[in-house]
């Protein structure tokens, strides 16, 4: 029996993946976000993914940002331009006044964000992440007993784990 306990997320299934990455968990968000890192500067397709990156902890995928880009341009809140054989996006009136009529769903995407992200605690990032892949990538081998014992061995860890952060353990 294979141990994947120390194996990374391509174990977890398509269908999961797609989960997560789905267009409506995704563009509304992106939207956002791209507009306020436009705010501070004009950025490049690629500086706008590395700007998010660096502010949020995860950098969204190119098939994500540029068609967003796009739409963002259509509604005239971006504006495109070439400096230096790149193309540069810059932030319109429009787009100012986007941010300013939507504050307070920014507010709250922002304040999301701004919650401790995986990659803050690497090392117990990686072992959740780990975890869910060996179960998700291991689904259809459990049966209502075994999803009952490993939905038991959960809570129990959540509850040790809340114990070790909040110190109500008992050494």
């Amino acid at each position: 029996m294979r141990d994947y306990s120390c194996e990374s997320w391509h174990h977890v299934p398509h269908f999961y993946r797609a989960w997560i990455k789905h267009p409506k968990r995704v563009y509304g968000r992106v939207k956002y976000l791209v507009l306020l890192a436009l705010r501070e500067q004009p950025l490049s397709g690629y500086e706008i993914i590395k700007t998010l990156e660096s502010k949020h902890g995860h950098a969204p995928s190119p098939a994500v940002v540029y068609p967003t880009l796009r739409l963002l341009e259509d509604q005239g809140y971006v504006r495109l331009s070439e400096q230096e054989n790149k193309k540069v996006y810059a932030l319109t009136e429009e787009g100012e006044k986007c941010l300013e009529e939507n504050r307070e769903r920014i507010d709250q995407l922002t304040a999301s964000l701004g919650q401790l992200m995986w990659n803050s605690l690497p090392g117990i990032g990686k072992r959740v992440a780990s975890l869910a892949g060996t179960i998700f990538s291991n689904c259809s081998y459990l049966d209502d007993v075994k999803t009952k014992r490993i939905e038991d061995v959960l809570d129990e860890t959540r509850k040790r784990v809340g114990d070790i952060i909040f110190g109500n353990q008992a050494d």
